[in-house]
């Protein structure tokens, strides 16, 4: 079974295993694929680590600070009105997590702070190729080899960080971090839950807080660029997101200016989903919303409502349309889930003009 060394553990901010703790084996859910352990000290539920050695692969590591009764069975509560539970790998999952958590698994890398609720690293814009535990033991040796003293003072500094909210809205110029050394950057474009606040009709499809925002064509090493050096420049087609990258200011906000140019938000296209008018027919693109009543024949699969707390960007993808000044690469190259119910996307053009003809727009 592979587990980070000490040695290993000090370049991810994550505390030794000391001497004196004892590893135990958890019991597991019924449907668990993992492995759960955790450390005691003495009756202290310290650290937690889930393993796979199977597909699907994980390794998922970060502390804990609960506390087990006498005989060790039960999770004892954390204010006087709580129950004990069952120390089993179930209720130890429903705890909180202390510190930051390197995690593997589906083939994305992770090293997370419980505290700030940011990301530090997230192997998915990266493009790392990590497909087995051995790929993984060799990205964690690679990693370790390359910190230098000021990179894992930086890592450390990460881990330290308190939790923060961090104002965002329309037009808001924001940097997000690729991989160790490369950053991208991008524009808050439009605020669905402003809204609904305001009023302002729209489709009500999404969960949470939505924003659709874009990410513009550029990959570098500075993290110091300014409004001014990036409004010229195109961007990736916009997407919609949760807020929370922003909120907890893991994409610092660097700067602001209205939103005036002509954005190609997503299309969202299709019957509604309201129970007092299920036959009507719904398009949602930026703030332009328009419904027809009744019986109205659509194309289907347009909806576009899925929403998540990632950026859909990847390096090689972002890399390509830079080289070829154009977006072509994005509709060739991305992910199937993030093209397929995308009006704007080149294959189904036919589809977009025949619905935006319909409604009117065309």
């Amino acid at each position: 079974m592979f587990e980070l060394t000490n040695e290993q553990r000090k370049y991810f901010a994550l505390p030794p295993v000391e001497p004196h703790w004892v590893r135990v084996t958890v019991q597991p859910s019924p449907y668990d694929l993992h492995d759960t352990y955790a450390w005691l000290d003495g009756r202290r539920v310290v650290k937690v680590l889930l393993f796979s050695g199977q597909p699907a692969y994980q390794y998922m590591e970060y502390s804990v600070d609960e506390q087990l009764s006498e005989d060790g069975t039960m999770l004892l509560p954390k204010t006087a009105k709580g129950k004990p539970k069952k120390f089993t790998a179930a209720n130890l999952m429903k705890r909180t997590a202390t510190g930051v958590t390197l995690s593997y698994y589906e083939n994305y890398i992770t090293l997370y702070s419980n505290v700030s609720q940011q990301d530090y690293y997230s192997s998915q814009y990266d493009d790392c190729p990590v497909h087995s535990l051995s790929d993984f033991a060799q990205w964690v040796s690679d990693w370790c080899r390359n910190t230098d003293e000021k990179a894992l003072q930086e890592i450390h500094a990460f881990a330290a960080q308190p939790r923060k909210h961090q104002k965002f809205k329309e037009g808001d110029f924001f940097r997000f971090r690729i991989n160790r050394t490369l950053y991208g950057y991008g524009r808050i474009l439009l605020d669905y839950n402003k809204m609904r606040k305001d009023g302002t009709p729209h489709w009500e499809i999404f969960m949470g807080k939505p924003l659709c925002v874009g990410v513009y064509h550029i990959v570098t090493e500075n993290p110091a660029l300014t409004p001014e050096q990036l409004v010229g420049l195109p961007m990736l087609p916009p997407q919609m997101i949760m807020d929370n990258i922003f909120f907890y200011g893991e994409c610092p906000i660097i700067g602001h200016r209205p939103v005036t140019e002509s954005i190609d938000y997503p299309i969202h296209y299709g019957r509604s989903i309201c129970a007092q008018d299920p036959d009507m027919v719904c398009y949602q693109c930026g703030k332009t919303y328009i419904t027809l009543p009744g019986r109205s024949s659509h194309a289907g699969g347009f909806v576009f409502n899925g929403i998540g707390w990632s950026l859909h960007v990847r390096l090689s993808i972002l890399q390509a349309c830079i080289r070829e000044n154009s977006n072509e690469p994005y509709w060739r190259m991305a992910p199937v889930g993030w093209t397929d119910g995308d009006l704007r996307a080149p294959k189904h053009r036919a589809v977009r003009e025949a619905i935006q003809k319909k409604m009117g727009i065309l």
